[in-house]
């Protein structure tokens, strides 16, 4: 898995400029942790939450809770939530701002 670097210095430059950033995925917690890492994201964020791990799955607003919670953050305070699937990625985050953008790492 690959990522673009422009993705990744935008990450770096968010975190550099005060954004907390976290990765909500769904999956088993190896397979996508270890994604996570190949790809260079990993280094670039305060937190992961895979459903695989946590014990429950996107949209549950719950993994939302949980990723802003790691990253030190209140979900009802708001906050941006960037994803490719309306249904899974958007649909229960209600605290946040949504953005559905197409996917910028590949495999």
């Amino acid at each position: 898995m690959r990522c673009d670097p422009k993705v990744l210095d935008g990450l770096s430059q968010l975190r550099a400029s005060g954004w907390r950033v976290g990765i909500v995925s769904n999956g088993m917690a190896d397979n996508q942790l270890s994604k996570i890492e190949r790809s260079g994201l990993g280094e670039r964020v305060d937190a992961c939450c895979v459903s695989g791990d946590v014990g429950f799955r996107k949209p549950d607003v719950r993994i939302f809770q949980l990723a802003a919670d790691r990253c030190g953050l209140a979900l009802a305070d708001g906050g941006w939530m960037i994803g490719d699937n309306p249904e899974h990625d958007i649909a229960d985050a209600s605290a946040a701002i949504s953005l559905l953008l197409d996917r910028a790492c590949q495999e």
